[in-house]
């Protein structure tokens, strides 16, 4: 083990002495590039992710007084300092001589907010297990990353780059009010140092974040990776991902720094989006989507073995033209179709609704009664098939066949599908927990769709159907 690799160790040791002995919180993750540094700069910057039930003043000052409590002998650095950042943002404390501890304290609701603010931030945050207690998946998870995400953070990106010109960086920090937290907005001071990085922070994380959502990867590339990835698109003007490497040579100390990084920078981002948005414009879609609501749909157990039809006339619910369009072989997915325009109709068995054997049209209370040991290898997290039906894996298996065979991903489709086709479908295209996909619960004509660009896809869910997995994934709903 050489010299940082036991300075890291101890670090993490003091951390988790101190959160551990907290029985408030309830998760503990270690994030960013002090985990996979190789040297000694990645103490200038521990990004700690620390959740409690609900944050109070006493709850914020304790934790903060106790990381000030830690002693760098301890560490192994006697002359260094140990700094606590306790606010929200880019800025950075570091002064050659400092340990700094970056403490970003959230409460469960806190949380929520920040996935839904900042779902690039807090997807990268996913990637790292937990010292102490839950993981933020399970806290409340990002669920994946989409197109719209990226567009929308323009305005923010508009608003930093104003910012950075007139020479301050906005950050946030508590305030309490009757021991209670709000975020509050301060500024700092920008150096040219700090232009140019703030340059490479927003270059860096335009790439990086596309990237992500396109080949729905949870790592990030090494920086060579991704300028070679970009180089592939001809759409992406070359100057600027040659201003993105002149910018990361001069945080290697290999070249001078770049000149007009804030007008090349101003490029860069219009570029980028225009870029995205005709990407976006030239994929092909195929939309999964619930069937219309039937009488049956009454909480009880509805498979394949009771075939109603769905409540009332249907109306043209899209006026998107799709290619082809599939539907199960049940009524509920034949009859919902016709909602939509789509030139050429396919039927097929693989879409049909799980086969609940012999707990078709049971509710859950009935189950339990009649087969405990469902239920019971459920909450082992098991997958039992239901007494002479079928169990997840076996719908999955299904999903894929259909996928992989029968599906034509060059034309615009449209796949009417069930609630567990559509669970299982989710989890082919999303990093997933299989054993918590029976939380979900996708309403009747919702689903999400898949954007194929060449070998490359990207998932897009709207804000009210993800903000509702979102929900149902989460700690609230244990």
């Amino acid at each position: 083990m050489n010299q940082f690799e036991e300075i890291k160790k101890n670090i993490n040791r003091e951390i988790l002495s101190v959160v551990s002995s907290k029985n408030y919180i309830i998760s503990t993750t270690i994030v960013g590039s002090f985990v996979s540094s190789p040297g000694i700069e990645g103490i200038s910057d521990i990004d700690i992710v620390i959740i409690v039930e609900k944050l109070t003043q006493t709850i914020f000052e304790d934790i903060n007084n106790s990381f000030q409590q830690i002693e760098s002998s301890q560490i192994g650095l006697d002359d260094f300092d140990i700094f606590i950042n306790n606010t929200f943002g880019p800025l950075k404390f570091d002064n050659g001589k400092n340990i700094v501890f970056h403490l970003m304290i959230y409460d469960i609701e806190g949380h929520i907010d920040h996935v839904e603010l900042s779902p690039f931030t807090c997807y990268s945050w996913e990637n790292f297990n937990p010292i102490q207690g839950i993981s933020l998946r399970e806290v409340y998870p990002v669920l994946n990353l989409q197109i719209k995400d990226i567009i929308e953070s323009r305005r923010g990106i508009s608003s930093y780059m104003r910012d950075i010109e007139n020479g301050i960086i906005t950050y946030r920090k508590y305030s309490f009010i009757e021991k209670n937290p709000i975020l509050i907005k301060d500024k700092f001071m920008l150096d040219s140092k700090h232009r140019l990085e703030y340059s490479y922070h927003i270059t860096f994380n335009l790439l990086n974040n596309f990237y992500k959502i396109i080949t729905r990867e949870l790592n990030s590339l090494k920086i060579e990776e991704l300028i070679f990835f970009y180089l592939k698109f001809e759409r992406f003007p070359n100057h600027n991902i040659q201003f993105f490497k002149d910018l990361f040579l001069w945080k290697r100390k290999e070249s001078s720094p770049p000149k007009e990084e804030m007008e090349r920078t101003k490029l860069f981002v219009n570029d980028f989006f225009s870029f995205v948005e005709t990407i976006e414009l030239s994929a092909n879609i195929i939309s999964f989507r619930r069937h219309e609501k039937t009488e049956l749909n009454d909480g009880t157990f509805l498979g394949i073995k009771r075939d109603p039809s769905i409540i009332g006339t249907p109306k043209k619910t899209s006026d998107f033209k799709y290619h082809i369009g599939y539907h199960s072989g049940l009524k509920r997915s034949k009859e919902t179709i016709s909602r939509y325009y789509t030139t050429e109709i396919i039927e097929s068995s693989l879409l049909n609704e799980i086969d609940y054997g012999l707990a078709e049209g049971l509710d859950i209370h009935q189950l339990n009664k009649k087969f405990s040991h469902i239920v019971s290898c459920w909450r082992k997290g098991e997958d039992p098939k239901f007494p002479e039906g079928e169990c997840q894996n076996d719908v999955l298996m299904r999903v894929r066949e259909f996928l992989n065979k029968t599906l034509e991903i060059d034309k615009n489709s449209l796949i009417i599908t069930h609630l567990v086709v559509l669970r299982m479908a989710m989890f082919h295209y999303l990093n997933l927990d299989f054993k918590n996909l029976h939380k979900i619960r996708i309403e009747h004509l919702k689903g999400f769709d898949v954007f194929n660009y060449n070998e490359f896809q990207s998932v897009e869910i709207s804000d009210k159907t993800r903000k509702m997995i979102r929900k149902q994934l989460s700690i609230k709903n244990d």
